[in-house]
């Protein structure tokens, strides 16, 4: 049983408090105008809090991101495929929204109150602390207004500092500008970097205080904010895209920003944990993978039950029939559909009843269809086939920002003719880069049946025709490429299809198309979009925002319409 409880209890006082709707505003007006209630928490410490609170998201994972973003981009389906009404069902989405008002940016902001509030001496010396917490912040109120569009930013989090406990809703267009001189002062101030400074060091759980590293991450930062810019300010594109190339660049996979925890961090049993579902790839991500030799594959999915050893113990205990052939084919996607799901012709891909004694003397279902790597995602899973099993002891990763995000876009760029750089290489390099990152990923985590990953296998992936990078078809590869390398960045994966409408149906790696009744279903671009209740205390703000938000013809028929577009989601 999912461990809802907690989890609920957090969403229910998000919204309390994003609201102002509580029974008892008079406990949340003494607790954020009262300073006194950081109990002279130190700025390591409260950073610390901030680099956990942004992944302590088993909720948002069980719901936005496995049963949500994962299935409508088409990285993997539901056991028995998708209903009719997956594209629609959005209850529960949009947790982020949530978690950036009362655990990210509230604690980033104490930490940089702290500052602050410190002795001049001391406050010139963590000028470098601010500078990290600022990048950090913004970093996930880019992730939040993606999706949500105006917040209150500029003026949140400050009541108990003697701010407003009103504060108003910035534009997107503001926030991004906000973003971008945040991320630009941030940057200057770690490149003048002095042996004074001092250090979050191993409080900071991403780069351990490496203010080098930290103005890397911040340039791949600016460069995903441009790219989502593009369409509303292409000039501003080009001017961030020019300055970012000529600063500080990820260099290797050992520069990406990346939280990584113990398996415990990823409980088996709970919300984090993907295996009751029976999750299966999905037919168009697998069976390219498969046709291109991709050796992520492996890491992303888990072969069948159907290898020679199992149909031949299943063959003698009368599980299925003696003539039953075995393909050398174990690599085997769900179908997105749900029409092409429910197809009489498809049940046998379905059948997930027949269970047979493997050569480990472990029940096991006669699976047809590939499930996915669960612990990528979940690395205390125990291995289900083996006798007396134990839980898994591996590491869990969450990407952030990679050194081939950030090559993709510099491919991209360059084919698009904004830049000079070689789309080519860079596109190699992306391609190969991703590779290696999953295998690492796949190492750490201790996915089944790990097998490390060869140059040999690299070379040969990327010179399959369907990955060799081909000018004619340059941004239709560079955008296939850059949704594999998202599986573990759903949220990125949705970004790009939102922003270049790939992959598609007619793309090298071609989607599925999605019929329900015979009915071609579309893409969400956003989720729900609360109307503000106007007994809130910010209730005039609120409806400010979002009325903005409406005045653009392209927002759709209300703040209901999942396939209206927030701001930077132009068409």
């Amino acid at each position: 049983m999912m461990k809802h409880t907690r989890k609920l209890l957090v969403a229910a006082a998000a919204m309390s408090v994003m609201t102002f709707s509580s029974c008892d505003k008079q406990d949340y007006i003494d607790f954020n105008t009262n300073p006194n209630t950081i109990y002279n928490l130190t700025p390591e410490q409260q950073f610390t809090n901030s680099c956990i609170a942004m992944f302590d998201a088993d909720f948002e994972y069980y719901y936005d991101y496995y049963r949500i973003m994962m299935p409508w981009m088409q990285y993997f389906t539901p056991a028995n495929g998708n209903s009719k009404t997956y594209m629609q069902d959005v209850g529960n989405f949009n947790q982020r929204r949530g978690y950036f008002y009362l655990r990210v940016g509230n604690n980033l902001t104490d930490v940089l109150q702290i500052i602050n509030r410190a002795p001049e001496e001391e406050k010139a010396n963590r000028r470098s602390q601010a500078a990290i917490a600022k990048i950090l912040l913004t970093y996930y109120g880019l992730y939040t207004t993606e999706t949500n569009g105006n917040l209150p930013y500029t003026e949140a989090w400050q009541a108990r500092y003697g701010g407003t406990l009103t504060p108003k809703y910035d534009t997107q267009e503001e926030l991004f500008s906000t973003f971008d001189a945040d991320l630009k002062a941030s940057i200057a101030t770690l490149k003048a970097n002095t042996s004074e400074q001092i250090s979050f060091g191993t409080a900071d759980l991403y780069y351990s205080g490496d203010a080098a590293k930290w103005v890397k991450a911040a340039n791949a930062l600016r460069l995903r904010l441009a790219m989502r810019w593009g369409k509303r300010n292409p000039a501003k594109l080009q001017e961030i895209a020019n300055e970012v190339i000529a600063g500080d660049l990820f260099t290797a996979n050992s520069d990406n920003l990346e939280f990584v925890s113990s398996s415990n961090h990823a409980g088996a049993g709970g919300n984090w944990d993907p295996s009751p579902a029976l999750f299966k790839g999905s037919k168009a991500l697998v069976d390219f993978m498969y046709n291109s030799n991709d050796p992520r594959i492996r890491i992303f999915f888990q072969k069948n039950a159907y290898s020679q050893q199992n149909v031949d113990l299943a063959k003698a205990q009368g599980i299925i029939p003696a003539s039953t052939i075995v393909s050398a084919k174990q690599y085997v996607g769900g179908f997105a559909s749900p029409d092409a799901a429910a197809d009489a012709a498809n049940a046998r891909f379905y059948n997930n009843t027949r269970n047979f004694v493997n050569g480990n003397g472990v029940q096991q279902a006669l699976d047809t269809l590939s499930r996915i790597q669960y612990r990528l995602f979940c690395p205390g899973i125990s291995n289900p086939y083996v006798s007396n099993p134990t839980p898994g002891t591996g590491q869990i990763t969450f990407p952030m920002l990679t050194y081939s995000e950030q090559l993709f876009y510099r491919a991209e760029l360059a084919a698009r003719g904004i830049t000079t750089e070689n789309a080519e290489q860079l596109y190699e390099m992306a391609v190969k880069a991703s590779m290696r990152y999953y295998d690492l990923m796949g190492s750490r985590a201790q996915v089944f049946d790990y097998v490390a990953l060869t140059d040999t296998e690299v070379d040969a992936a990327y010179n399959n025709v369907n990955v060799k990078y081909d000018a004619s078809k340059a941004l239709d590869l560079i955008a296939s490429q850059s949704y594999i390398h998202f599986f573990k960045q759903a949220n990125e994966g949705w970004a790009l299809y939102k922003r270049t409408g790939m992959p598609n149906t007619t793309t090298t790696l071609a989607f599925e198309q999605i019929l329900a009744d015979g009915v071609v279903q579309k893409m969400p671009r956003r989720p729900l979009i609360n109307l503000p209740n106007n007994t809130d205390l910010n209730f005039n703000n609120a409806k400010a925002g979002l009325d903005q938000m409406a005045s653009d013809p392209e927002f759709g028929a209300g703040p209901g319409d999942i396939y209206g577009r927030i701001w930077w989601d132009k068409q």
